[in-house]
């Protein structure tokens, strides 16, 4: 008899287990579904020198995913924005995808809302890679204007842009083992888009140098950038809990970060790289950048 109570409370403390577990994963199901179906809207106002406001609306880490059909949620939130220029920060699609029309078809949605730039991801060199094809074409087809090693200049409401797209560590290419050719190729681009008096907004998709190393003596005066997902999981009080190539408890996974010399603007993204592994308390992000003339506050929203 006393075996068998023994056998009852062990059974009952394994079913107590089993309930528990069962409610924090439909929990975790609930949360994550909610946050990764609702964009979020994050704004900030940075000063400038500019005579008039420009408007920057970012998009990064879409990773094909839909907002509606045909990303109509996400196309008629930017709209509403009123953006004077939209950038792309990189990982739109997925290194694995055989269809990438998702992210094309949301270019060709865009460009008529405003001058739509693209800088790729480390999904985008992968999908080459794995392809063979180049994205250019494909990208330049739908409408935007793809930044890869390359800038361009531009005016808008009379203050002159220039505008640059660059994947990896901003001028550390040991991080990568790659040809001497193409360190310097790099270097060059490095040179050529930082010597200008014009405004410099570099589409960087990794963000490392900037938010985790501080590697900020570069004159460029504002980074766009994703690639941390917001840290995936976003734990009240703790913050977030990953994020590539920096690890577990990351210091920094998204917002606004002050260097001596540039600013960084990380978003968290929109999507997720694998669906198994959902977006916790961490909605999907639409970041709108205003740079205003100096005698205006700077706040954020």
């Amino acid at each position: 008899m006393r075996k068998s109570g023994k056998s009852k409370r062990k059974v009952m403390r394994v079913l107590f287990l089993i309930m528990i577990t069962i409610i924090i994963v439909s929990g975790i199901y609930f949360i994550s579904h909610i946050t990764n179906s609702d964009i979020k809207k994050t704004s900030y106002f940075l000063q400038t020198s500019f005579k008039l406001p420009v408007r920057i609306l970012q998009l990064s880490d879409l990773h094909n995913s839909e907002f509606g059909t045909d990303n109509s949620e996400l196309v008629e939130l930017v709209k509403k924005q009123s953006p004077d220029i939209i950038l792309m920060t990189g990982d739109m699609i997925n290194r694995d995808d055989d269809d990438i029309s998702v992210a094309l078809n949301l270019i060709s949605s865009l460009k008529d809302i405003a001058p739509v730039y693209y800088g790729h991801g480390n999904h985008e060199y992968m999908w080459m890679e794995r392809t063979g094809t180049d994205l250019k074409q494909s990208i330049t087809d739908a409408g935007a204007v793809l930044l890869d090693k390359e800038y361009v200049d531009v005016d808008v409401k009379g203050n002159q842009l220039r505008i640059g797209g660059y994947m990896g560590y901003y001028r550390i290419p040991w991080m990568f083992k790659r040809t001497d050719e193409e360190t310097q190729e790099e270097y060059a681009f490095f040179d050529n888009f930082e010597n200008t008096d014009r405004y410099k907004i570099l589409i960087n998709h990794i963000p490392t140098q900037w938010v985790d190393w501080d590697y900020t003596q570069y004159p460029v005066d504002l980074v766009f950038s994703g690639h941390y997902h917001g840290g995936q999981w976003v734990l009240p009080g703790i913050g977030g809990v990953y994020a590539p190539y920096i690890g577990f408890n990351p210091p920094f996974v998204k917002g606004v970060y002050h260097g001596k010399y540039a600013t960084c603007v990380l978003s968290s993204g929109l999507g997720n790289e694998y669906a198994y592994l959902p977006r916790v308390n961490n909605p999907p992000e639409v970041v709108v950048v205003d740079l205003v003339p100096k005698n205006e506050s700077e706040s954020n929203e």
